[in-house]
Parts: structure tokens; C-alpha cells; sequence
């Protein structure tokens, strides 16, 4: 073999060995790590239409057009879970300063009673609508537990993120302030 062979045959292994490599990779390494704090759901719409804003006449749908929606399902008797869950939403809400404007939020009441008047005077704009049980909700994975989750649906209504009692409010402003701003609203 000549040396301008072998310097050939030694710069086709250098080209092709990157190539070769990131193949490899691909198909061995799964990494770990993602950029999401919550659950990412399978894109579905939340069937947020056939639901209307109680006292009013228009759907959750037509009053929350084209902005982010956190949603939480809780009974009319709020508890303190429930409270924690409506406090959460408010603030982080708040905390998007200028895309605020782009996010709103939804308390679905499950079955009858009356809310609290005080508990509704520390929410302020917060969209209330009622079905008769979790059940009416098929669209949303609600599980076991139906109070477990806050919601995240982006504005075409579909569902995008679910969070559990037990994740960092942190993680969910980090996720919403992501989302405003790579969907161009802030």
C-alpha cells in the first residue's frame, strides 16, 4: 500500500468515524434529563367546550380563548389541598408580570354545594364552571384522585402539563415562563 493510499484510506476514517459515532449514540444512549417540571401529556384537547362559566353564558372555551389555562378540579368545599391548589395558580400568575395577561385560570366544581364567598373574594377572575362528577371529565387523565392535579392547557385547548401536590412551585413558574415565552406571548 502507497502512502497516498494510506492517507486517503486515513482521512475517510477520520470523516466517516463522527458520523459513524452519533449513529451509535442514537441508537444506545437514552439521556435522562428533561426540561419539564410536570408530567407531559399526550396532546389531546381537554374538552373544555360543552363546559360554561357558571353564572354566564359563554363556554370555558370562549372566555379563555387563545391564553394559557391552569385548571384544577375540586369539589364546592374547598379544603385546605384545594386552597393550596387556587393560591398556587393566583401567584404564579402573577409572578409572569407582563404575560400574565396571557394566563388564566379554571376551577372545575365537582358535584353541588355552595363556595365559600371569602375563599372567591381572594381569587379574584378566577373562572368557575361545575359538572356533575369527575366522571364528566373523561378528556382529563384525572385518576384515582381528581383533586391530585393542576392542569396546564396551552391556548388552543389542548392539554400540555399535569402537576401533583408534591411538585415545586418553582418548577411550575419555570415551566409556564418557558412556555409564554417560546410561544411568542411574551
Amino acid at each position: 500500500m502507497t502512502k497516498s493510499q494510506r492517507t486517503l484510506i486515513l482521512f475517510f476514517l477520520i470523516a466517516t468515524l463522527p458520523v459513524v459515532a452519533s449513529y451509535v449514540l442514537f441508537a444506545l444512549w437514552k439521556p435522562e434529563s428533561h426540561t419539564n417540571h410536570g408530567e407531559l401529556l399526550a396532546l389531546k384537547s381537554a374538552g373544555l367546550g360543552g363546559l360554561k362559566v357558571e353564572g354566564g353564558t359563554l363556554s370555558v372555551a370562549q372566555a379563555v380563548a387563545k391564553k394559557w389555562i391552569f385548571l384544577t378540579v375540586q369539589p364546592a368545599e374547598c379544603d385546605v389541598r384545594c386552597q393550596k391548589k387556587l393560591y398556587l395558580m393566583r401567584q404564579i400568575r402573577i409572578a409572569q408580570n407582563e404575560g400574565m395577561a396571557h394566563v388564566e385560570r379554571v376551577w372545575v366544581i365537582t358535584g353541588e354545594g355552595k363556595i365559600d364567598p371569602q375563599l372567591l373574594k381572594q381569587h379574584t377572575g378566577l373562572y368557575l364552571t361545575r359538572v356533575g362528577s369527575a366522571k364528566d371529565l373523561p378528556d382529563l387523565m384525572l385518576g384515582k384522585d381528581p383533586g391530585a392535579y393542576i392542569y396546564l392547557i396551552d391556548p388552543k385547548g389542548n392539554l400540555v402539563l399535569r402537576y401533583d401536590d408534591q411538585k415545586s412551585p418553582k418548577g411550575i413558574l419555570k415551566d409556564l415562563a418557558h412556555l409564554l415565552r417560546f410561544s411568542g406571548l411574551v
